[in-house]
């Protein structure tokens, strides 16, 4: 991210039920990443418009009340003032089941024997707040492995802050981590987290999941995990490609599953799997047989 200019955010709050369709919709309208936050029980959408001129904002501001939402006032964040933000975000500390700790870069490192992941989101998805992103480390540290695996990779698609794909290599499910996401700003959140956690030399980090197959595939390696929580649409066209890569015995953590789309995507995994229910977003775990 360009440290001479601040971020500009769009601020749109709705109800829940719609904050899926409205991020969809914000995400398309302006190519960025969307990050969600719960307050008081609404969905309050944040996503960067710096790029965007004053017409162009305006008219979006103008659409996203059209389309039921409440625009807040724009705010201004230097590069120097993501710290503050996140602390009124609420992202502090928290541990998961019991076991690994996520911990904000602003705050100092525990002294415990289980794993610790340092974590700076910037504009990325992904601080484990939310329900999707919670439930996929929940599982991660549910299933780890006993030991390392050395032979394995991880496969962490639309990464944003990587911290799936972290938290997978903390755990010992691979060696090597291949992170994908389409947003320029994922892919710096991706690498930079990678660094501040000490593992940018066991990862490739990209824009283009066919490119970062292929280089994989030339390894004839096969993935011991896939993350991916994204949208169902995402999920339905690359599933097959997912499963093909994944190792016998591997597993599968789809999440970002909308009760609307769920049935549908339940159809396209191939049993045995588990359902993950929520309120608004379901998680399925699927592991794939072993001959």
């Amino acid at each position: 991210m360009n440290a001479c200019h601040p971020t500009i955010l769009f601020r749109l709050m709705t109800d829940p039920r719609e904050a899926n369709f409205l991020s969809g919709w914000l995400e398309k309208s302006t190519g960025q990443t969307v990050v969600e936050e719960i307050f008081d029980g609404r969905s309050v959408l944040s996503v960067s418009v710096g790029h965007m001129d004053g017409l162009k904002r305006a008219l979006l501001a103008e659409a996203g009340r059209s389309l039921g939402g409440t625009v807040l006032p724009e705010e201004v964040i230097a590069e120097t003032d993501w710290d503050s933000f996140w602390k009124k975000q609420g992202f502090s500390r928290f541990t998961v089941n019991r076991w690994m700790h996520v911990v904000p870069e602003w705050e100092d490192i525990p002294v415990v024997q289980e794993p610790v992941l340092r974590l700076h989101p910037h504009l990325a998805f992904g601080t484990g707040l939310h329900e999707t992103t919670g439930q996929c480390l929940s599982l991660l540290v549910e299933h780890r492995p006993v030991g390392k695996n050395p032979k394995s990779a991880i496969l962490d698609f639309g990464s944003g802050t990587g911290i799936l794909g972290i938290a997978a290599l903390k755990l010992g499910y691979g060696k090597m981590l291949y992170a994908v996401d389409d947003d320029p700003l994922a892919v710096d959140s991706t690498v930079n987290n990678l660094r501040l956690n000490g593992l940018d030399g066991a990862s490739v980090v990209g824009s283009d999941f066919c490119e970062i197959a292929r280089e994989f595939l030339k390894k004839r390696n096969r993935f011991g995990v896939v993350l991916a929580n994204v949208t169902g649409n995402v999920i339905v066209r690359f599933l097959p490609e997912w499963h093909g890569l994944l190792e016998p015995g591997g597993i599968l953590i789809l999440s970002g599953i909308s009760t609307r789309e769920l049935g549908r995507i339940e159809s396209f995994c191939p049993p045995p799997f588990s359902v993950y229910r929520r309120k608004r977003f379901h998680t399925i775990f699927l592991r794939k047989a072993s001959c």
